[in-house]
């Protein structure tokens, strides 16, 4: 399909799978460019040169491009190597800078925190980023950034930084406005931009340089990852002290939802699973539950409900909900539990007592499994993700994809993509209120549909499965935003 041919597209990011990845943010620019390709659209990546990054891109086939760019950021020079590395047919541009982004950490020693001279080294990146194109001599129509790492591309593009791109529009998403790059205001020195940019209706953000919000500001069009957070984000609750500066920029604001690659994620073919089935034959999806009780050492029981949960282990994602709430059904004999994550030490230390308790309906998994998560969403028959703001989230669509229920608060991606069961068409669980009460009550909900209607959960399971959350759909979205903006001809 190539509908969208001629229609030329930068994005901008702080990382993109596989060469480096810390969240959500790395699996979009590591899908999205890919699904636009298929389009038609020329889509190409631009990334910092982390050490770790390097590495990756050196076993895919890496190449360093003749030449350097020379950035300057607060009085000082800093020069940067441009490495070209090819994946799933997308060119992605690696910007090293030996004194910037040879470290160990992305964006900070641990993940808990900061590097302090963050400022300059996205501050560099984003100009960096935006010279990219004169030195390949090839000019986008779009620059898309993403997030508060790639925020000042919009201000730079808009205030004339970009010489050779003076036609270039400039699209920012927000994948999630918790993180949005505050730096101290003398900061302002290392963007290039005006100091009169500098108030409280452009870059300042209650005392502080907020590269977020220079994104917001100065893109010509700006998208979150679900319709649902895009509305979430204009109230104060999911704001976070944004929520002003959104709503006075809500008529460029839209939500896209996130996809998922179903390529990956498919139970027909998934070569971590015992079994493969789809949701006209779902035999397979029982042996893929035997075999994951077997794996985790829980008795092998059809008939008990196994209940999964793959997260970061963190009170945003309602872990702590989680439990407070299980242990009534597991006593009952109504579900076995299986979680796979890391995180917040108190969350760990509870679940390991929880499994302390109930060893024979309890397992947690401590880290990351990739296979082990393949055969979680196969072998699990109710997914549990009560997060109190989700912007998109991806295992809930995982779910889906399996023919696994979700059971997810009603908030941002989660609410885009689980309806629930009681509208008759339903796919999933959903509550509102984030209290014990809506909770508990969701969940015995699920378990005694599970229980006592098999027939209308399989129909659940079918209806699921079927759903189209792949980034082909995804990608037609974004593609007819581009061209809105650009006027360029199909």
């Amino acid at each position: 399909m190539d509908s969208y041919r001629g229609l030329r597209v930068l994005h901008v990011a702080g990382e993109a799978v596989p060469m480096v990845k810390t969240g959500g943010l790395a699996d979009v620019v590591g899908a999205l460019p890919v699904a636009l390709n298929g389009l038609g659209v020329d889509a190409r990546v631009a990334i910092p040169g982390y050490r770790h990054a390097l590495r990756v891109a050196e076993e895919m086939g890496m190449r360093w491009l003749p030449g350097n760019l020379t950035i300057e950021a607060g009085g000082m020079d800093h020069s940067l190597g441009v490495a070209e590395v090819m994946v799933s047919g997308v060119p992605v541009y690696l910007l090293a800078c030996e004194e910037l982004f040879a470290r160990d950490g992305v964006y900070g020693p641990t993940p808990a925190s900061d590097y302090e001279d963050n400022a300059r080294r996205y501050a560099v990146f984003a100009k960096a980023a935006l010279a990219l194109p004169g030195f390949l001599t090839w000019v986008p129509h779009v620059v898309h950034a993403h997030d508060w790492q790639a925020g000042l591309v919009p201000a730079l593009l808009q205030r004339g930084w970009g010489r050779s791109l003076p036609a270039t529009r400039s699209l920012f998403t927000i994948h999630n406005i918790a993180y949005q790059g505050t730096f101290w205001h003398w900061d302002m020195k290392l963007t290039g931009l005006n100091w009169s940019l500098y108030n409280p209706l452009q870059l300042e953000h209650f005392g502080k340089l907020n590269f977020l919000k220079a994104g917001v500001v100065f893109a010509d069009r700006v998208t979150t990852v679900s319709q649902r957070y895009a509305q979430e984000i204009q109230g104060e609750d999911f704001g976070y002290g944004l929520d002003g500066v959104i709503t006075s920029h809500a008529y460029k604001l839209s939500g896209i939802t996130n996809g998922i690659d179903h390529e990956i994620w498919d139970p027909s073919t998934d070569p971590h699973l015992p079994a493969h089935y789809s949701h006209r034959d779902l035999s397979g999806k029982r042996i893929c539950k035997q075999h994951l009780q077997r794996e985790v050492g829980l008795p092998e029981d059809p008939n008990i409900a196994v209940v999964g949960v793959v997260s970061r282990l963190v009170e945003q994602k309602g872990i702590d909900f989680i439990l407070d709430a299980v242990d009534p059904y597991i006593l009952a004999g109504r579900m076995q539990l299986v979680v796979l994550g890391a995180g917040e030490p108190h969350l760990e230390a509870q679940l390991r007592n929880l499994q302390g308790r109930h060893a024979d309906r309890v397992c947690f998994w401590h880290g990351y499994n990739e296979g082990l998560a393949h055969r979680i969403e196969a072998g699990s028959d109710l997914f549990l993700m009560p997060s109190r703001f989700e912007p998109c989230g991806l295992n809930q669509m995982y779910s889906l994809r399996y023919g696994t229920l979700p059971l997810v608060r009603y908030t941002g991606g989660l609410a885009d993509t689980v309806i629930d069961v009681a509208s008759g068409e339903g796919n999933g669980f959903t509550f509102g209120p984030m209290d014990m009460g809506h909770f508990s009550a969701v969940l015995d909900r699920a378990l005694g549909l599970y229980q006592y209607f098999p027939k209308e959960w399989q129909r659940a399971q079918r209806r699921a499965m079927q759903a189209d959350h792949s980034w082909a759909r995804v990608a037609m979205d974004y593609a007819e935003c581009y061209r809105e903006m650009t006027w360029v001809e199909r």
